[in-house]
Parts: structure tokens; sequence; C-alpha cells
């Protein structure tokens, strides 16, 4: 299956054990060495009085990627990094 960035980006994030939203992908981090995929960066919902904040899912905690939704394994930061 291919999917493109801007396709991925309109897909809500959320834990599946749980239902909680995280919220929407703005970007993907890559490792350079190996041309692995390392993580989805998501924003943080809120606001911050030191400028945007994001949350970081490393992708092996992406369960699957469906029509509408990403599920992810479980909410590995409670906190935004």
């Amino acid at each position: 299956m291919e999917i493109s960035f801007e396709c991925l980006k309109e897909k809500e994030v959320i834990v599946a054990c749980s239902g909680k939203k995280l919220g929407y992908p703005k970007d993907l981090l890559f490792d350079c060495t190996c041309g692995k995929l390392e993580a989805l960066v998501l924003c943080c919902k809120g606001l911050s009085l030191f400028g945007k904040k994001e949350r970081r899912i490393p992708w092996c905690e992406v369960e699957r990627i469906g029509e509408d939704v990403i599920w992810v394994c479980k909410d590995v930061d409670d906190r935004c990094c």
C-alpha cells in the first residue's frame, strides 16, 4: 500500500487501547544513515507560552493506518517534548 504524506496528515492519530485522540501528523522523522522511518511527529494540543510543542510517536508504535485514522499501540509520552 502506498500513501502520500499529504493524505497521512489528514488522518487523526488515536491510541488503540484507550481511544485517546492525540492529534494529527505534522511531520515524519527519518534516520538518514539507514533510511529508516523513525517517528511520527504530532502537534500538541493547547497553547504554550514558549512556542509550539510537539509529540514524537516512534514508528514502531504505529499499529495500523486506516481510512480515516492512524492507530498507535500506546501513548508513549503523555507530555509534550
